[in-house]
């Protein structure tokens, strides 16, 4: 009987033993933080915008600084959570990889809100399917190949541009980050790339719905009527890298956004579109070049790991460094705000110099940013939106430099580090009777704007920040910070003596906060 059943099984088992191996894994990037602290300690609740609490347990938006994490969406203090389900096998075509990943964000202050908003809280991350035509066998070029990358659900992580302060075509409508305004759910699509041994070019498109008018002829008549649905709009993305030399980096991207068409009285009806370019020079040595991990496809491939947020490695005695340049040119498909009903486009433009130094356990970093108003505003693109900004209008771009110093002792496993910088603040102004305003509007970001008093003028701003890390495990940390912001912009609207009428008064200056947080990463 033992015979029979082990002649039964053979079969079994040689298949098993035959069948190609798979690597699938269940994974997760979480971060937990405790965080207490105050932002201002200098003013009393109600003085400033955004309203500062006292002291308290939690995050705060007013705790990241115009420096601070550029080449992220996160500040890093988030509770968050990444759940991953990973699988990759060979597949039944030599040299071909297949993988999938499904990528969901968890974000644990949204579920602890209260809201009964699920979205807020449970949305994809960057779900994806990827096949992979490797034409190198050799495990040191295993990178070089064909890949075809398909987003069934969102393709936020697919954009163009660099820096991620920067970047653009992005569809994260959540943070004022979609391309697309007026997104109707979410905006799958592909992306096809070719990897050589010394460059990359790649092509791939995304899908959007958004609600705009479209002309129909009502049932049983020969009426024309203005009807307004969901229609799906194209984004096309495209780009190329090249490593001339070992220690330069060459890289440009283009795209397409159609973003609906015009509700607009004497324009309705006609099309809305961004196009532009990005493009960037990195010199570096001993230094990766740099990528935002918001770029990223989550994988657990043990050839090719990923490190995200891992900690930065020491060499005693080794010097490393990098220096970035890029720009970005948009240009915007808007109603002439000057003209009645003709559209123009108007430009938007950004730019970035960045350089990181580490020699040994010192590390130092300067940054360069301008970005116009066009370009702050360009997910919701113009001043008023989707028209351009009148020809007497007075704009200003935005421009900062910011430095940061760190240095670690390995053995104590502390990281004292300085930061600080100045900001010019993007404005805007117009004498225009049309726009009823004769001031100066202070443009922080979009959907954030400092109204100043009449006949005054916005001056720079100045944040620093003194802090000291600890690392207590390769699991968890504690920070401790000190900052000081000096805004001489921030207004507040204070009753006239005859309870009339009110006007805009400037507040004090600055703003001293500080903060500790206790942080797990698994």
């Amino acid at each position: 009987m033992r015979h029979a059943i082990r002649l039964r099984l053979a079969p079994v088992v040689a298949c098993l033993l035959a069948a190609p191996a798979a690597q699938a894994s269940d994974f997760m990037d979480t971060r937990l933080t405790f965080t207490m602290g105050d932002d201002d300690v200098l003013h009393q609740t109600g003085q400033a915008q955004p309203l500062s609490p006292n002291f308290n347990l939690g995050d705060r938006s007013q705790y990241r600084l115009f420096f601070d994490n550029l080449n992220s969406r996160f500040s890093g203090r988030e509770n968050v959570s990444h759940l991953v389900m990973y699988k990759k096998m060979p597949g039944y075509v030599e040299h071909l990889d297949t993988e999938a990943s499904l990528v969901l964000r968890v974000d644990l202050s949204a579920l602890s809100a209260n809201t009964n908003n699920v979205n807020s809280a449970f949305y994809d991350a960057g779900s994806y399917i990827r096949l992979v035509y490797h034409t190198q066998s050799a495990p040191e070029r295993a990178r070089e190949g064909v890949s075809l990358t398909l987003f069934p659900l969102d393709t936020d992580r697919f954009r163009l541009g660099y820096l991620y302060d920067l970047s653009w075509g992005g569809t994260n409508a959540s943070i004022n980050q979609s391309i697309f305004p007026r997104l109707q759910g979410s905006s799958p699509g592909a992306k096809l790339q070719i990897d050589g041994e010394r460059f990359y070019v790649f092509g791939g498109f995304k899908a959007a719905s958004i609600v705009q008018p479209e002309q129909a002829i009502a049932p049983g008549t020969s009426d024309v009527e203005t009807v307004r649905l969901a229609q799906t709009n194209y984004g096309l993305l495209g780009g190329a890298g090249v490593d001339p030399l070992d220690n330069l980096r060459v890289e440009a991207g283009t795209g397409y956004f159609q973003q609906g068409k015009f509700d607009l009285d004497t324009v309705v009806g006609k099309r809305i579109y961004t196009y532009g370019f990005s493009g960037r020079v990195v010199v570096h040595d001993k230094m990766p070049v740099p990528q935002s991990v918001d770029f990223l496809l989550y994988r657990n491939d043990p050839n090719a790991p990923m490190n995200l947020f891992q900690r930065d490695k020491y060499a005693a005695g080794t010097l490393a460094w990098a220096v970035s340049a890029e720009a970005t040119q948009l240009e915007q498909n808007l109603k002439d705000f000057d003209h009645s009903g003709a559209t123009r486009l108007q430009a938007a433009r950004a730019g970035a110099v960045q350089g990181n130094v580490k020699y040994g356990f010192l590390r130092a970093s300067v940054t360069g940013i301008y970005r116009d108003v066009p370009f702050i505003l360009r997910n919701q693109p113009g001043y008023i939106p989707f028209q351009t900004i009148p020809y007497d209008a007075k704009v200003t771009a935005e421009r900062f430099f910011a430095g940061s110093l760190d240095y670690y002792f390995e053995k104590l496993h502390l990281l004292p580090a300085i930061g600080g910088g100045v900001q010019l603040p993007a404005t805007f102004g117009s004498d225009s009777v049309a726009l009823f305003t004769s001031r100066t509007v202070v443009i922080r970001q979009q959907g954030s704007y400092s109204i100043l008093p009449p006949g005054a003028s916005a001056k720079p701003i100045l944040q620093a920040r003194a802090s000291l890390r600890w690392d207590i495990s390769d699991l968890m940390s504690a920070v401790a910070w000190v900052q000081l912001v000096h805004d001489p912009n921030g207004t507040y609207l204070e009753l006239n003596p005859d309870g009339t009428s009110s006007e805009r008064q400037f507040i004090s200056s600055n703003f001293l906060g500080f903060g500790t947080s206790m942080q797990a990463r698994f």
